[in-house]
């Protein structure tokens, strides 16, 4: 045997020690692992692009384990009409998952796979038990997922807030006047917006208080949490 034969075949041995070969077993014990992460959670969607782009948290315990993105295509032009087309006559541009690493890391400590596999199998369990309540939201069964993405500027997700009721006995002015004060966007500008779309006032009004509660609990939790167990039981 040469040499180059020998390394080659040391190499293969320490990869089998390492890493276990796909199996039915590993398979069902990742799938399981998976279903008992995510039970109990919750899925709150987000509007961020009128008719064409999604986000979807997907929350336990008041905070975040991952979030999808659904982009559908979208004609407008930069400068000019937008388009307006309903959701469901567009097509599909693009659907991804995020998570983040601490889900990894507790995952490869239980698992000896291969990343890439895990990564991949993943993606299947998702297809399999969480994609279908999401289309469900649009009613249509066209969504597949393009990949999953791992966060690593972050290990774990910031803190979820629920979708915020209009508060009872606002007025659309005090709606108004919250939006000028917190945006750039003029009375002139929002009365054309109202008109141009009926409820563009309440919409962005609940967005802009949802985007202040959501930064005030998380800079909280960064201020009285700056330690994080990774084995922490989500």
């Amino acid at each position: 045997m040469n040499i180059k034969t020998n390394i080659k075949k040391i190499l293969r041995e320490e990869i089998t020690k390492k890493f276990s070969k796909p199996n039915d077993n590993l398979n069902r014990g990742i799938y399981t692992w998976l279903n008992n992460y995510f039970k109990g959670s919750q899925i709150y969607k987000t509007e961020s692009w009128k008719y064409w782009s999604y986000y979807f948290e997907i929350c336990k315990n008041g905070r975040e384990i991952a979030r999808l993105d659904v982009d559908f295509d979208d004609r407008s032009p930069n400068w000019g009409p937008r388009d307006k087309r309903p959701t469901n006559e567009r097509s599909v541009k693009e659907v991804y998952l995020s998570i983040y690493s601490v889900m990894i890391d507790q995952m490869t400590k239980i698992f000896p796979i291969r990343k890439n596999y895990l990564m991949y199998l993943i993606e299947e369990w998702f297809e399999d038990t969480k994609l279908d309540e999401i289309q469900q939201m649009f009613n249509r069964n066209d969504l597949s997922l393009d990949y999953v993405d791992v966060y690593t500027h972050k290990k774990k997700g910031e803190l979820c807030v629920p979708p915020i009721p209009k508060p009872e006995n606002i007025s659309m002015q005090e709606m108004m006047d919250y939006i000028n004060k917190n945006t750039l966007y003029s009375y002139k500008a929002m009365e054309e917006h109202e008109e141009e779309e009926p409820g563009w006032i309440e919409e962005l009004y609940l967005a802009k208080l949802h985007g202040k509660e959501k930064e005030r609990i998380n800079q909280e939790d960064r201020d009285n949490n700056p330690d994080y167990d990774d084995d922490d039981d989500y």
